[in-house]
C-alpha cells in the first residue's frame, strides 16, 4: 500500500463525491482509499488500466472512455501538478493539444471537491501562492530546478527587481499570481491589473486580493489579439510571461505592437526554449531561441524609434525593452 493510503473501500463513499466529468476525462479523487479495490471495480467494467507514479489511468470504448484516477493530497494541489501530467500522461497518448490538457488538469483539481469547482480552484491558487511566497523570500537567485513554480519564481523575482514607475500591467496573466504577488509587496504602485483571454481565474485572484486587501489590483478579460485592448490604458511597465509562444509569428508581432503602445517606460518579455516542436499541449505554436528573442527585442525598439534592449537567460530568456527615458526603478 503507498504512502497516505489506508484500507478505507471506495464503496463506503460515494465515488459521485470524488468524481468530476470535464470534456472527455472523469477524474476521480483517489487520496487514502484502497487503490487496490479501485482498480478492481474499473477492470470488472471494462476499463484496460496503465499506471504511473501518481496516476491510475482507466480506458475503455464506451463511455465513459477515460477515467483519470490520483492520490494527491490537499496541500499538492499546486501548479507544479502540470509536469507530472507531461511526464506521466503524454506519452501513453492522453494528452495531445492543450484541450486535453486542460480537460485532466481541470479534473484533478475539481475532483478535490466536485460540488464546489470553485473551492478545489481556490485551493489550488492558494497553495500555489504560498510556494510562490516562500521561494521570494530568498533575496538571492533561486536554485535551478524543473518544477513549475520554480520557474516561475525565478521570473517573477526578476519583473519584482526591475519594476519601473508606479503602474503594471500583465498581459496574459493566467491565473493572476504575479499581480497578485506584485501588489502585496509594492503597495504604493497606483494601478496593477492582469489581462487574459480566460475569465475563470478571476474568480479565485478576485477573492484573494479582496482577503488580502489588495485593493490595487485588477483582473480584466481581453483578447490581446483584440483591436481595441489598447482601450485599456498604458502603463509604466508591461510583462509578457511565457506568452508569446501561444501566438504564431504574425499574431506575436501584432500583439507586440500593441504591448508596446501600452508600455510607456518598458516591456518584459519572457520565453521558454524548447527543443523539436513546440510543445502543444501547452498551447505553443513557435519556438524560441536567443536569437530568436533578440530579434524580437529589435523589433520593438524599431517601433519606438530608440530605447535600449537588455537580455538574460532566466527560465528560457528574459527580454527587457526600455524607452529612451526609462531609468526610474521602483524600490
Amino acid at each position: 500500500m503507498s504512502e497516505g493510503q489506508t484500507s478505507t473501500h471506495l464503496r463506503k463513499v460515494p465515488i459521485q463525491e470524488r468524481a468530476i466529468s470535464v470534456g472527455n476525462v472523469v477524474g476521480v479523487n483517489g487520496y487514502r482509499v484502497n487503490l487496490a479495490s479501485l482498480k478492481q471495480r474499473f477492470i470488472e467494467g471494462g476499463y484496460q488500466l496503465h499506471e504511473t507514479p501518481h496516476f491510475l489511468l482507466f480506458r475503455r470504448e464506451q463511455a465513459p472512455s477515460t477515467i483519470l484516477v490520483h492520490w494527491f493530497p490537499p496541500e499538492a494541489i499546486d501548479a507544479d501538478l502540470e509536469g507530472f501530467f507531461l511526464q506521466e500522461l503524454k506519452p501513453v497518448g492522453v494528452l495531445e493539444q492543450s484541450q486535453d490538457f486542460g480537460d485532466a488538469f481541470g479534473a484533478v483539481v475539481g475532483s478535490l471537491y466536485p460540488y464546489d469547482v470553485h473551492c478545489a480552484w481556490y485551493l489550488y491558487a492558494v497553495n500555489t501562492l504560498c510556494r510562490y511566497d516562500d521561494l521570494l523570500k530568498n533575496a538571492q537567485s533561486l536554485p535551478a530546478n524543473n518544477s513549475n513554480i520554480h520557474t516561475f519564481a525565478a521570473l517573477y523575482q526578476q519583473v519584482l527587481c526591475r519594476l519601473t514607475g508606479n503602474s503594471l500591467l500583465d498581459a496574459g496573466c493566467s491565473s493572476g499570481f504575479l499581480p497578485l504577488l506584485i501588489a502585496e509587496r509594492k503597495p504604493f504602485l497606483s494601478q496593477i491589473m492582469g489581462v487574459d483571454i480566460r475569465p475563470e481565474p478571476f474568480i479565485e485572484a478576485r477573492k484573494i486580493a479582496g482577503e488580502r486587501k489588495l485593493a490595487n489590483v485588477k483582473f480584466v478579460q481581453a483578447d490581446l489579439l483584440s483591436e481595441d485592448i489598447i482601450t485599456i490604458g498604458q502603463f509604466d511597465t508591461v510583462t509578457a510571461l511565457h506568452v508569446l509562444e501561444h501566438f504564431n509569428e504574425a499574431d506575436m508581432y501584432r500583439v507586440l505592437a500593441k504591448l508596446l503602445n501600452m508600455a510607456s517606460r518598458q516591456l518584459i518579455i519572457a520565453v521558454p526554449y524548447e527543443e523539436g516542436e513546440p510543445e502543444r499541449v501547452y498551447g505553443h505554436e513557435q519556438l524560441f531561441t536567443p536569437a530568436k528573442l533578440e530579434a524580437v527585442g529589435q523589433r520593438c525598439l524599431q517601433q519606438w524609434g530608440s530605447g535600449e534592449m537588455l537580455y538574460e537567460d532566466c527560465a528560457g530568456g528574459l527580454l527587457i525593452v526600455r524607452r529612451a527615458d526609462s531609468s526610474v526603478t521602483v524600490e
